[in-house]
């Protein structure tokens, strides 16, 4: 241990050393900031990166090349980001955002028409409840025609499942998402609570189809297995609750909500079919125009990343090096373009703080396919 104890104590000197170089080259990059600020200079300088990578790489033993090229990236991430403190970078959505956080604190309203998915029962309509003291809902059959009825100015709002605590991601709407202009306004966690239901005289023992939405069978998906029942997907729950309803099969039983059970006037053969006790969904509000309320605290934005290593760890490190939580990363492949994504971001943050805007236009003017999705509170219940 004597040997590793001098050795510790020699890379204890070092890093003395390279801290104190550390806090001297950040302060020359605050002054390169400002006067970056001062001609409206862009932070991000890819040839001088490159410059400089090639000339501190090129007397570095080859197997230490790539640690020392990854530590000097990581060095100019860190860089550009204290850099954007004192240099406001600009981008088309930076500027938006500025403009709309001008005109003061918006207020959520109270009642407003919401769009959703499905037949009266459906989740969404939970979802709207939660979100408005007043709701006028609107269903319609499809996730398409939910975004399509806000955009034409239909209905103020939309309701949309995101993902489920359970059965992951509702990649319809991720899809989607990428197809229609709009702008995620609130969200809400619903606690989702499945049963099995069917029509009044039906016994739990001579069920041999179950009708369901896809994710509530994904998430009963260990009762459906052991029950041994035939499954066959419908477009929401609150329709295939309808369905079997209005249908004569006494075989046929439904996963919905008790409520939506009680609504179609179905007898509950087992409520206690799902995977997980604690299953939450979380639904998105949506609206055609750009809303920041007030308590706003989470951000969403979309965006393709360079076909080159380390390019989601070069932004994933942009977020570290401003403190902020990436609560959320998904990705979706583009169509038309093979073996390319789209990464969907959710974090924790305060859109009016310079250093978020200036990620934003950093994120916005380093891909063609930005698009900034809302800012917005998530309301837990």
């Amino acid at each position: 241990m004597a040997k590793i104890d001098e050795l510790r104590k020699e890379i204890d000197d070092i890093d003395d050393k390279l801290s104190a170089l550390y806090i001297k080259r950040m302060q020359v990059s605050k002054a390169i900031g400002e006067e970056k600020a001062k001609t409206s200079s862009p932070i991000n300088v890819s040839a001088r990166e490159k410059e400089v990578l090639l000339r501190v790489t090129k007397n570095a033993p080859e197997d230490q090349k790539l640690y020392l090229k990854q530590l000097y990236e990581d060095i100019f991430i860190q860089s550009k980001s204290y850099q954007g403190k004192f240099c406001e970078v600009k981008s088309k959505v930076a500027e938006k955002l500025r403009s709309k956080l001008s005109g003061g604190e918006e207020k959520f309203p109270v009642s407003a028409s919401v769009a959703c998915q499905g037949v009266v029962g459906a989740y969404g309509g939970v979802a709207a409840e939660k979100l408005f003291a007043l709701s006028d809902v609107t269903y319609f059959k499809t996730f398409d025609a939910v975004f399509s009825a806000v955009d034409k100015g239909l209905c103020d709002y939309g309701v949309l499942p995101i993902e489920n605590s359970t059965a992951g991601s509702v990649a319809e709407v991720y899809d989607l998402m990428k197809k229609h202009s709009f702008y995620i306004v609130k969200s809400v966690r619903v606690k989702i609570s499945h049963v099995l239901a069917a029509k009044k005289g039906a016994k739990a023992e001579n069920i041999k189809t179950v009708l369901s939405h896809p994710q509530a069978l994904a998430q009963c998906s260990r009762f459906l297995e052991s029950a041994k029942v035939k499954i066959s997907e419908a477009e929401n729950t609150a329709v295939a609750a309808e369905k079997i309803a209005k249908g004569s099969d006494e075989t046929a039983a439904v996963i919905c909500s008790k409520d939506c059970a009680d609504l179609y006037g179905l007898s509950v053969l087992n409520a206690d079919v799902m995977n997980a006790k604690d299953n939450y969904t979380r639904f998105i509000c949506i609206s055609k125009d750009l809303k920041i309320f007030g308590g706003a605290d989470k951000i969403s934005v979309m965006t393709s990343l360079s076909n080159k290593p380390g390019s989601l760890n070069k932004t994933l490190s942009r977020f570290a090096s401003l403190g902020l939580n990436l609560t959320k990363l998904e990705s979706r492949p583009i169509g038309g373009y093979p073996f390319e994504f789209m990464f969907y971001f959710d974090f924790e943050g305060d859109i009016s703080s310079e250093g978020v805007l200036s990620l934003l236009s950093e994120m916005e003017n380093a891909s063609d396919k930005f698009v900034f999705l809302g800012s917005y509170k998530e309301v837990l219940q």
